[in-house]
């Protein structure tokens, strides 16, 4: 794993979560969040997603159709709630670009079964926030806002338990016991696929340099009589799975992998 490669992708993460505090804390709780402070930060982002659009576009061998399937990097670029000040939506699609920028991040949001535990957990969070704010207000001062629910169902379904907020209410401490029970499967689940996202994303390009490299030197120890078009068509192959991306790659070897399995079944 580069050294590199994982530094950037730690800036991009912390990139990530500091953009999304300043957007959406409440400036009455934090008077040092002034808008003044979250344009110059929109400013230096809308600068590097352009200088990096203009980096991609100039190393792009097809430049027209570069354009057409980066249309989203464009419209994050463009300053419209600089400009219009409703426009605040544009701060949450400078957050999915910059989540974009991130090969890691973004391959995670990508992943089928890292999407199925984000909607179920989402799912969770709403619906045990929603009821037990519902349960509670009037009986709890603990629970003054929606989000203080919401923190509640964060900090109960990941086992931690502050204890800052707690339910008094029959209905909310069901609640509570069902988050606690759910929460142990989840998170596990959650974590433990994320552990083998990481590591197969970093793995991977050293796999692939590792299969290619073999290709090459097969190549090369060839016996001579190999007619041209072969060694021709097998560098065809070299050159298309050098621009795999990674996810493209991983799910070639996991068909590759079935074919064996069907392979040998027969």
């Amino acid at each position: 794993m580069s050294f590199w490669r994982f530094f950037y992708e730690m800036i991009i993460l912390l990139a990530v979560i500091t953009y999304a505090i300043l957007i959406f804390a409440d400036p009455a709780d934090h008077p040092y969040l002034t808008e003044q402070l979250i344009r110059r930060v929109d400013v230096g982002l809308i600068f590097f997603f352009g200088i990096e659009y203009l980096v991609r576009l100039s190393l792009s061998k097809d430049q027209p159709r570069f354009v057409r399937e980066n249309w989203f990097d464009i419209i994050a670029i463009i300053p419209f709630d600089l400009l219009f000040p409703l426009a605040r939506l544009m701060r949450v699609l400078r957050i999915i670009r910059l989540l974009k920028a991130s090969p890691l991040l973004w391959s995670v949001l990508k992943s089928v079964q890292m999407r199925k535990i984000f909607a179920f957990l989402a799912v969770i969070l709403l619906w045990s926030s929603s009821a037990v704010f519902f349960l509670e207000q009037g009986n709890n001062d603990s629970f003054q806002t929606w989000g203080d629910a919401l923190w509640w169902s964060v900090v109960t379904t990941t086992t931690v338990g502050y204890g800052d907020i707690s339910p008094v209410t029959e209905g909310g401490r069901i609640i509570a016991a069902f988050l606690m029970i759910t929460g142990i499967g989840l998170i596990g689940t959650f974590t433990a696929n994320l552990a083998n996202h990481w590591i197969t994303f970093f793995e991977t390009p050293r796999r692939e340099d590792d299969l290619l490299d073999l290709i090459e030197q097969q190549l090369l120890y060839e016996d001579d009589r190999v007619q041209h078009h072969m060694k021709q068509s097998a560098m065809n192959w070299v050159h298309h799975i050098e621009s795999l991306s990674s996810s493209e790659y991983q799910t070639l070897l996991r068909t590759l992998e079935l074919l064996r399995e069907y392979d040998r079944k027969q």
